[in-house]
């Protein structure tokens, strides 16, 4: 457990963090509104050990990114519109579903990628250091979200290898889920934290999309 409360300390345990990251290792570290489970998206290893802790080897993974930059790396054919919502609303609760660059050689082979730049300075200055980072939920299927260190602890401890504690996370909304892989009109998934008012302002098509 490394913790990160002590914002004095909290880069030098980023780093060691983000190395083990990149050596395959996994980790839960703190989100907008829960702990996340996360690991080097380039990393068999790492993203293997991430699907099997949630009992699923298919487990679909999202990718956090510590820039908007980092996107043209593991997405193709990105729409001005994508890029106008990532301008408004990144870092932030907002998930973009875009192409995926057919040349990546990693281990999240699927056609679509759904991205997001995490608002949690902590996760964010982890992404930045690792690059892109695979992630998905800390708690196990069907159980509620975890919050702190403590709700964690009776959990996945033993398969996990390092949690980044930031202290408790209070709940919010989940992100709100953008579908990007059509270049002429994004498609509404999910809504959540950006509402779908703030996103018509910066995307008029959205007005067609599909709740």
């Amino acid at each position: 457990m490394l913790d990160c409360t002590d914002l004095a300390a909290r880069p030098k345990l980023v780093s060691s963090a983000a190395a083990a990251l990149r050596r395959g290792d996994i980790a839960v570290a703190p989100d907008e509104n829960m702990y996340t489970l996360v690991c080097d998206a380039f990393s068999q290893r790492g993203v293997d050990s991430a699907r099997e802790l949630k009992g699923n080897s298919k487990q679909p993974l999202s990718v956090l990114v510590g820039r908007p930059v980092a996107v043209d790396g593991v997405a193709a054919n990105i729409p001005k519109y994508a890029r106008d919502l990532m301008a408004a609303f990144w870092p932030g609760p907002l998930t973009i579903l875009l192409r995926q660059q057919p040349s990546l050689v990693w281990p999240l082979r699927a056609p679509g990628l759904a991205v997001r730049m995490p608002l949690h300075p902590l996760m964010l200055e982890l992404t930045r250091e690792v690059g892109p980072t695979a992630a998905t939920s800390a708690s196990p299927p069907g159980s509620p979200p975890i919050s702190s260190h403590s709700d964690f602890e009776d959990l996945l401890t033993d398969e996990v290898d390092l949690f980044l504690d930031a202290g408790p996370i209070s709940s919010g909304e989940r992100s709100t889920v953008v579908d990007a892989t059509d270049g002429n009109a994004p498609v509404l998934k999910r809504t959540g934290g950006v509402t779908v008012e703030a996103l018509a302002e910066v995307c008029p098509e959205l007005g067609q999309a599909n709740n």
